[in-house]
């Protein structure tokens, strides 16, 4: 699906590959936001910082399409899908699930981003700055979800254990206490 994606665009014109990316980061902000919810402090946390860096790069696609089109009324080609996914995140397998999805969303973001330093190659240093800003993301909810996967491999049963439940726990003994 990723590779689909990334061809699709390739044959799209910068306009629209950059509308893609603005509509993409917008949606990865949901996404992330709703990650997050109920699932205790730390990780809530962990979601919203990923969600605040999505809405950064929204930014500063919109101030660039505004510097090349004269507006920040991009459009959102049709027929390109996101691929956050409407997993509900209840039980810790779900939970794995939806950092998959993740994990291919961040890879879908970087390669977009390569493309875009290709296409504006005056506008290089941004497109890889954002590169390696989904790289960081796709890095860190790795380690999270190889946890939560080392978890359900020593006790399968914890599958369907709640999300909130397992976070909840880690933060009783991990989080630092305030005295």
């Amino acid at each position: 699906m990723e590779e689909d994606i990334v061809i699709r665009l390739e044959t799209l014109s910068e306009k629209e590959i950059l509308g893609y990316a603005i509509a993409s980061e917008e949606d990865a902000k949901a996404f992330y936001l709703k990650l997050g919810e109920g699932k205790g402090e730390l990780i809530q946390n962990f979601f919203k910082d990923l969600a605040k860096a999505e809405e950064a790069h929204k930014t500063l696609l919109l101030n660039l399409h505004k510097k090349l089109f004269g507006n920040e009324n991009y459009i959102t080609p049709k027929g390109i899908p996101f691929l956050e996914s409407t997993i509900n995140v209840v039980t810790l397998g779900s939970m794995v699930e939806a950092m998959k999805t993740a994990l291919m969303n961040e890879k879908v973001a970087e390669r977009v981003y390569k493309l875009l330093a290709k296409r504006f190659p005056e506008h290089k240093a941004l497109f890889e700055f954002l590169a390696t800003q989904e790289r960081a993301h796709y890095n860190s909810i790795k380690a999270h979800m190889e946890y939560l996967e080392g978890i359900i491999r020593e006790k399968p049963d914890y599958i369907d254990a709640p999300a909130h439940v397992i976070f909840n726990q880690v933060e009783i003994y991990y989080k630092p206490r305030v005295l």
